[in-house]
């Protein structure tokens, strides 16, 4: 993994730095927008495959434990790949997963397209952060952060209102179809934006060479930083779930 992190240039023009974070903030969007493809679907799909509470619920097991696994994983994609040919890669598995919903017959299918989403989910964070550091001006990198938040935030808020919309008109295969195509805007602006930023190739060498995964294990502050994600998270999903 990279020992060094490119920072971008603190002379970097407003508006290049606007259209990073409005770039980087919608695909972020489209991400939680997916988090919550089947859930809001759940009274269609339960009835329609005749499913219960544990077998329509295993579907979201899967696509946090692919999320969870391939986080991880993820990281080291972007290392060795560069976070832009990751992150369109992850865009593409929600187009995938949405198509694939569209044309569920069965679990079985409903479980892949929960692996789907979900491994296109796991490579967001570890993308986007990269991404807004090498390309953000660091006195606008607070911006960056709050918008890519909100962004988020904004996905979630819109995938109840707009799959429950469609699913009511024009049924749940429409809104599985619908919420693939959803996504191809998201894929087309990173494609065609991608002239906007900065070098995305790796950066490895550092004065005492490259360090292994094994050797980042052993580092104190890469398990604060564990510590205190998963304790963020244990928090939140706790006043998310049960809050209501």
């Amino acid at each position: 993994m990279n020992t060094t992190t490119t920072i971008a240039s603190p002379h970097l023009a407003p508006r290049q730095d606007v259209r990073i974070i409005a770039l980087v903030s919608f695909a972020h969007g489209v991400s939680h927008f997916f988090h919550l493809l089947l859930p809001p679907l759940f009274p269609w799909l339960m009835p329609e495959f005749g499913l219960d509470f544990v077998g329509i619920g295993s579907t979201m097991t899967v696509f946090f434990v692919v999320s969870g696994v391939g986080q991880a994983l993820a990281g080291l994609a972007v290392d060795r790949f560069g976070p832009l040919r990751v992150l369109c890669a992850g865009v593409a598995c929600f187009i995938l997963a949405g198509l694939g919903l569209s044309q569920a017959s069965g679990l079985g299918d409903l479980i892949a397209v929960a692996a789907l989403a979900g491994l296109g989910n796991s490579v967001f964070h570890p993308c986007d952060f990269t991404i807004l550091n090498r390309n953000v001006s660091p006195s606008r990198l607070g911006h960056a952060f709050s918008m890519h938040g909100l962004s988020g935030n904004l996905g979630w808020a819109l995938a109840p209102v707009f799959l429950t919309g469609i699913a009511s008109i024009a049924g749940w295969r429409a809104a599985g179809l619908s919420a693939g195509l959803l996504a191809i805007p998201a894929l087309a602006l990173l494609l065609l934006g991608r002239r906007h930023f900065a070098d995305s190739t790796p950066v490895t060498h550092t004065a005492g060479g490259k360090v292994t995964t094994l050797e980042i294990l052993k580092v104190g502050p890469v398990w604060l930083c564990f510590a205190f994600f998963l304790l963020l998270t244990t928090a939140f999903g706790a006043i998310q779930n049960f809050a209501t």
